[in-house]
């Protein structure tokens, strides 16, 4: 029996998958695109042959069946899984599929890739990345469809965390991942020191291509040429053409310093306008892009100030801007600006000729994948603390509260917080608890993590109140203690009654 380590990077718009081997690692053929590249367009069509049975098609081919059979193509699945419940009729399978289930279709398709040479007892065992802001839920979803297709997922991490392990980086340094791809925008900073990769900080909001993409369709396209483009795209995923299209328009603009227009009819010979640089420019600052941005940034550096070691963006060593959406020059110059070109240099941001990528990997799209599958490699030898980007509240009775704020260091503990013993009776003794990325703590952001069922029996109940402590321990896991205020001859005192464990991550 062999085994073989995988990386998977389940991208808003295309999938990656690369295996480390030994000593270098190779990308896994994913019915490559037109182009021949190592990254192929997330969607899934679903082909009826002439035997009347179902075949599952994905990529750049799923694509192309899709323009002439639009209801039997699924594109968007990372943005659609984010939904709740999200289901499509899908005429050649004459049933509703969801969206779990086409990502569940989708993995088993990697996994057929990823597997084509295996012998009967290999094993394929994976590291699936996903955005920081994806809830605990949602990362379950995701394991589960890896794991149903046949991967032994081992883990499921940041994308941006699971980056910094293609990169040749400095030794006792101090690295900023900036993350723009299709669907979110995700920062980690993280230190390294020897074999200790420590992610000290994360954050993520969702922003990027297809939120620019929507823009642009929404806030140039269509108040001139709606007509035009409803004539041409209508019903099933029309929307979905049309973003595709106006995705396909940007990407013509920023293809080198030079373009100053895209011309539609080049992408569809029906259409006869173009779209210049400079109304997609004015765009990114009507929608106040940089300013979300510099926002997020200056966030996670207030955060790092707090922390035991108080970093600010003067300690950065090197800053690695990463994703599809870094080929606009908007995004490039902004990181410039704030971190100043010693750090970034907006005009030279790709790693030269490929040297920093790790041994194997000559695709800057599939950082995020091979980092993953290096990481799986080297776990044994290294000490990785991934961060836990999130608020996290507890609930007894109506009320969410907040108890230990995102980005605490691991070893952080709050002050006590108190519990009604009357709510914690009305309640069942259980306590629920909770994740948010909101600055407002809330139901509607945020999202169920467990329960905590506590011991009534233990507790003697003379005083009103309960405490609850949390702490972020340095194996990732959350420990609750909770104790009451109990009298003896020497007096009061807070005594721990018992003590429980939540696995936040992997």
């Amino acid at each position: 029996m062999a085994e073989y380590f995988f990386g998977i990077d389940f991208g808003a718009c295309n999938l990656k998958c690369v295996q480390a081997a030994e000593k270098k690692v190779r990308p896994v053929q994913l019915n490559t695109n037109e182009s021949g590249a190592y990254h192929t367009p997330n969607a899934i069509f679903y082909k009826k042959l002439q035997s009347g049975d179902v075949e599952n098609v994905i990529g750049q081919t799923a694509l192309n069946m899709g323009a002439t059979e639009p209801k039997n193509l699924i594109i968007g699945l990372k943005r659609k899984l984010e939904q709740k419940n999200w289901r499509n009729f899908i005429p050649n399978v004459s049933r509703e599929i969801s969206a779990l289930e086409a990502v569940e279709n989708i993995f088993q398709k990697i996994y057929a890739f990823a597997t084509k040479r295996f012998k009967p007892d290999d094993v394929a065992r994976a590291c699936v990345t996903v955005p920081v802001i994806f809830t605990k839920h949602q990362r379950n979803l995701i394991r589960a469809a890896a794991e149903k297709a046949g991967f032994k997922v081992e883990a499921v991490v940041n994308e941006a965390f699971a980056s910094i392990f293609s990169i040749e980086t400095e030794d006792d340094s101090l690295n900023v991942i900036f993350d723009c791809g299709g669907s979110t925008l995700d920062i980690s900073i993280i230190k390294i020191s020897g074999n200790e990769i420590q992610e000290l900080a994360a954050a993520g909001i969702k922003f990027g291509g297809l939120d620019i993409d929507k823009d642009i369709l929404e806030k140039i396209l269509n108040p001139k040429y709606a007509d035009e483009l409803n004539s041409r795209w209508i019903g099933e995923n029309a929307e979905d053409f049309k973003l595709d299209f106006a995705r396909r328009l940007k990407e013509n603009i920023y293809s080198d310093d030079f373009n100053e227009t895209a011309d539609a009819s080049l992408i569809d010979a029906s259409f006869n306008f173009q779209v210049n640089r400079t109304e997609v420019d004015k765009l990114f600052e009507n929608e106040h892009y940089g300013e979300k941005i510099t926002n997020l940034l200056d966030e996670i550096f207030e955060e790092l100030a707090q922390g035991e070691d108080c970093f600010d963006k003067s300690d950065v060593t090197k800053v690695y801007a990463l994703g599809g959406s870094l080929h606009i020059p908007y995004l490039r110059n902004l990181l410039e600006n704030y971190f100043g070109a010693e750090l970034f240099d907006s005009q030279d941001y790709e790693f030269d000729d490929n040297d920093g990528l790790i041994e194997g990997l000559d695709d800057k799209y599939l950082i995020v994948a091979g980092g993953a599958a290096e990481f799986l490699k080297r776990r044994g030898e290294i000490s990785a603390t991934n961060a836990i980007p999130y608020r996290i509240c507890y609930k007894v009775g109506k009320n969410l509260k907040l108890g230990i704020s995102k980005n605490s260091p691991a070893g952080y503990e709050t002050l006590y917080l108190e519990i009604n013993f009357a709510e914690l009776e009305k309640a069942d003794w259980k306590i629920e608890i909770y994740q948010t990325f909101g600055d407002e703590i809330n139901f509607e952001e945020s999202a169920y993590l467990d329960e905590v069922k506590l011991n009534s029996a233990l507790y003697e109940k003379k005083n009103k109140i309960a405490f609850l402590k949390m702490k972020m321990m340095r194996d990732g896991r959350l420990r609750l203690n909770f104790s009451e205020r109990r009298e003896s001859a020497d007096g009061a005192d807070i005594i721990l009654v018992e003590q429980h464990f939540l696995n936040l991550e992997d």
